[in-house]
């Protein structure tokens, strides 16, 4: 089940939270039947549409920022949401009204129900509906979940753009990365440019090769985009690009770490591919000093330094705790993490036994999640015991564990978008 907090406003959309209940179905021919019924909104939209195992949402959100910053008026889907479910569709940064998601439902409830949409599937369609209404001039779609069968995929977009792919939802996609990178090859279209972010050899062999078989230009983004890291900060990062048509310069960017840089990488490429093509008249790369996208290594607190990452895959983890050795000490961080109980964690402890002084685990509140013992004990393979300490109840952890940090201390928080609603309230975080 998703997760969802409801203010009272929004208790009428009850409805399209229970559809959850109808589970994932990897098939797109309820929702090209509904958006059919809806009047084919996806046809009105120029559309780019993104998939990959991690960044999509960074991405998307730095290349929204890029395009609002040149002066155009851009739709941003994308999932899970931190705290609320409007969230998860924006234009120019502003979300959908409660109004406007009750009337949609009140509408076309019928049509939903006759045809058994699932959660994603009517939310995509909604997200369609909304956009072509509103006339927005880019609409920037997010796969949920893998991209062949993904209601997203319903879309003839401007580019397609794969992001780093690793292991996720193996229950659905396959236990293999390079099958994985099969179900994602899915969204490249016949005759769209396919931006293809920076990927292990053999990632990178086989999408360059599976997108060609689709008849889609495949654009390698590091071969078209020379990128340095010249400064990293608790707070941004400098970098500096050079692009093969001669663009360059820096960019200050309030997103951190290396994988950061690799997103940036393929939202610049993925801008010069659009001004190639006509789009937009110029690189807008100054727009991406205003990416605002939270829950990706997040600065909650500064005295002391609390980040929060919603990062939940080991590839995900990994990049983070690569940033966070840069920034400090080995082994000098504390840290509290929760999972959901859909992921792996076995190499969990190898990834943080370089970073963490201490570390918490603990339950998601209204969600399952792996038990705190199980995910102790698997910690404890590669962190000394001692260091390890369980709680399963994270509302009275958290402000203990924040109430015994020094000044010069740092907590990482992390495993999971479904902390959200209790730590970003607790540290009086809004979106």
């Amino acid at each position: 089940m998703p997760h969802f907090v409801l203010s009272e406003e929004q208790s009428e959309l009850k409805y399209l939270y229970a559809l959850d209940g109808r589970g994932i179905k990897l098939d797109l021919s309820r929702i090209q039947k509904f958006i059919h019924y809806l009047g084919d909104p996806q046809r009105q939209l120029v559309s780019i549409h993104v998939a990959g195992t991690n960044g999509k949402g960074s991405t998307c959100a730095m290349l929204a920022a890029a395009l609002q910053g040149a002066g155009f008026r851009v739709g941003l889907y994308t999932s899970p949401h931190l705290l609320r479910f409007n969230e998860r569709i924006r234009i120019n940064g502003i979300e959908i009204d409660d109004e406007i998601i009750r009337l949609f439902l009140k509408r076309h409830r019928y049509q939903i129900d006759r045809l058994g949409l699932t959660f994603f599937e009517a939310t995509t369609a909604l997200a369609l509906d909304y956009f072509a209404t509103q006339k927005v001039d880019f609409a920037i779609l997010e796969t949920g979940m893998g991209g062949r069968f993904d209601a997203t995929n319903v879309v003839e977009p401007l580019l397609s753009i794969i992001t780093p792919i690793g292991r996720d939802h193996e229950e659905f996609l396959g236990k293999k990365v390079l099958q994985i990178a099969y179900e994602k090859a899915g969204i490249a279209k016949s005759g769209v440019p396919c931006i293809i972010a920076r990927q292990s050899a053999a990632v990178k062999k086989f999408l360059l090769a599976a997108v060609t078989d689709k008849y889609a230009p495949p654009i390698y983004a590091p071969t078209n985009c020379r990128i340095t890291l010249e400064k990293l900060t608790p707070q941004h990062q400098l970098i500096k690009f050079r692009l093969n048509n001669g663009s360059e310069g820096k960019i200050k960017l309030p997103l951190i770490g290396y994988h950061q840089v690799t997103n940036v990488q393929t939202a610049l490429v993925s801008l010069a591919t659009l001004q190639a093509q006509g789009h937009i008249q110029s690189i807008a790369y100054r727009g991406l000093e205003q990416t605002y996208w939270p829950g990706r290594l997040q600065i909650l607190q500064k005295n002391p330094l609390v980040f929060y990452d919603a990062g939940h895959n080991a590839h995900g983890l990994q990049a983070v705790a690569r940033t966070l050795l840069q920034l400090f000490p080995p082994q000098s961080l504390t840290v509290i993490l929760a999972l959901s109980r859909s992921k792996k964690f076995a190499k969990l402890g190898e990834i943080l036994a370089p970073l963490v002084h201490r570390v918490f685990v603990t339950e998601l509140r209204g969600y399952p999640s792996v038990a705190a013992g199980d995910l102790a004990n698997a910690l404890a393979r590669k962190i000394a015991p001692g260091k390890i300490i369980c709680n399963p109840q994270l509302e009275k952890l958290l402000p203990q564990v924040n109430a015994e940090l020094k000044s010069d201390d740092v907590l990482l928080i992390t495993g999971s978008h479904y902390l959200a609603p209790t730590i970003l309230p607790f540290f009086k975080i809004t979106i």
